[in-house]
């Protein structure tokens, strides 16, 4: 299905305008959807998708696919060289497995529940002792209120890919500091390959756990290579949002 959608990214004249029907969405965004639509429907599952929502089923036996066709289409818009096609599939209310490419140079995650987590075919895992944060490189969406004390940060645009950054050890951690928080598809995906690498994943809201309603609300999610690290950054975010 990436190479469907890379395909179609890839014509000529395809048109990222937005389309005044929802924020942050753009023509693009409906195309790509559409063809994601086609496939996955095609070959049996039922998608709930951030442009079309629920197509079939979320009953408690159905395969769900949780689908972002271009997470950071704001990216594509402008033709900055950084967006995803994030899926997750849920199988009989669980998280079994996640995939996340980098639509432009076709990097890839993913992760089957109990069967590891992998980086262009490569297993990966959490590595055994994780820095520190004054001296870690950290994703960041939104703005917190003050510096968290990270070495160095970064802003991507593409909270599936900068969380499967953090499974493969590009990125030591990421913190979503927004005022509304990520989606179920712009997260589980990516949480599947976190959960198989042993990272440490947390919400930073109160409530259930993102594993524990799948396709409930938005949710500020934090994830490091270490449960020490996730702590040291969390601890500084709460410190900083009491300010």
């Amino acid at each position: 299905m990436a190479t469907l959608v890379s395909a179609a990214i890839g014509q000529a004249g395809l048109d990222w305008s937005p389309t005044g029907a929802g924020s942050g969405q753009h023509r693009g965004d409906v195309v790509i959807d559409e063809l994601c639509l086609d496939f996955l429907v095609g070959n049996g599952f039922s998608v709930y998708s951030e442009e079309s929502g629920f197509t079939g089923t979320a009953a408690p036996d159905a395969q769900v696919v949780v689908l972002d066709p271009v997470d950071g289409s704001t990216n594509a818009s402008r033709s900055i060289p950084l967006f995803s096609l994030s899926c997750a599939l849920v199988s009989g209310g669980e998280l079994v497995g996640g995939y996340v490419e980098e639509l432009t140079n076709h990097a890839r995650y993913y992760a089957v529940r109990g069967e590891g987590a992998y980086y262009m075919d490569a297993p990966i895992s959490a590595p055994p002792s994780g820095k520190p944060l004054r001296r870690s490189v950290v994703a960041v969406n939104g703005y917190p209120r003050a510096y968290l004390g990270w070495g160095q940060f970064r802003a991507l645009g593409s909270a599936a890919l900068e969380l499967a950054m953090v499974a493969s050890g590009q990125l030591d951690a990421y913190i979503d500091c927004s005022r509304s928080g990520l989606a179920p598809w712009d997260y589980l995906g990516a949480l599947a390959v976190l959960r198989e690498t042993g990272c440490a994943v947390a919400s930073l809201d109160d409530g259930p756990s993102p594993e524990e309603d799948l396709y409930g609300a938005r949710r500020r999610i934090a994830a490091a290579a270490s449960p020490a690290l996730l702590d040291e950054l969390t601890s500084a975010w709460r410190a900083s949002a009491r300010r």
